[in-house]
């Protein structure tokens, strides 16, 4: 997935979650770090609230985003099912890219 489809999986869960940007960078801050700076925590939320708006941010640091999240236990109350592919030599690029281009438009029809 590109960075925009993980901005816009992560704000979904947010949603889900009932949570707001604040809280959920709050939850992986401390999950992050071993003490709790509240000057830190304050910058920190700045931080995340632009990873989630620009589309230069590394999609590797918003999927460890995700990790942290998805072991959350008010996450696993919820019933959401986070893809996670992980490519192996067994299926050919042409039928990857089919399955991709399936699923977003799967997406599209079912309104996420």
């Amino acid at each position: 997935m590109g960075t925009n489809e993980v901005q816009k999986q992560i704000k979904e869960i947010i949603a889900s979650l009932g949570w707001s940007q604040k809280k959920f960078a709050r939850v992986i801050y401390t999950e992050l770090n071993d003490y709790d700076d509240e000057a830190e925590i304050i910058k920190f939320e700045e931080r995340l609230k632009k990873d989630l708006t620009r589309s230069t941010i590394k999609v590797e640091k918003l999927e460890a985003y995700l990790s942290i999240v998805r072991r959350h236990p008010e996450f696993e109350k919820i019933d959401i099912i986070l893809p996670n592919y992980k490519p192996t030599r067994f299926i050919s690029s042409f039928i990857v890219e089919e399955m991709k281009r399936t699923s977003k438009l799967l997406d599209k029809n079912l309104g996420k």
